[in-house]
């Protein structure tokens, strides 16, 4: 039992003096991540930057196929199947004539005019490339 004790305090007093001489090997080391943190933030702006650049490319593809759409329903679609009355209504707008003028013009009511070219404002014939 007495060498227990002894053996049991040499380990007690081991313990002690290896605390005392090297903490740092009770402690968990302090590791640096400035390095990696400044790498994390640049690849993240750099893909946002990426980013903001196919978006871009994925707008411009878009209204490159709106435009196409457009022409194809133009080729198929002619434009004598318009009515008479819009086809004026649209000719008499292209020449910059209020909506006012036009209804007179045409013995047609103010709201239909505004009707008319609020439903034909985005339809601009598009250059044929012939």
């Amino acid at each position: 039992m007495e060498y227990f004790l002894v053996f049991l305090l040499g380990i007690v007093a081991t313990v002690v003096v290896v605390f005392l001489l090297r903490p740092g090997l009770f402690t968990r080391p302090n590791l640096d991540f400035t390095m990696f943190e400044a790498v994390v933030e640049e690849s993240i702006a750099e893909l946002e930057k990426r980013q903001g650049e196919i978006l871009t490319e994925i707008e411009e593809k878009h209204q490159a196929l709106l435009e196409l759409q457009e022409q194809i329903i133009a080729r198929f679609l002619p434009s004598d199947t318009q009515s008479p009355k819009v086809s004026a209504v649209l000719e008499l707008a292209r020449h910059s004539d209020d909506p006012m003028s036009i209804a007179k013009k045409l013995g047609l009511g103010i709201g239909e005019v505004q009707l008319i070219l609020e439903l034909n404002k985005d339809r601009e014939p598009l250059a044929e490339n012939d």
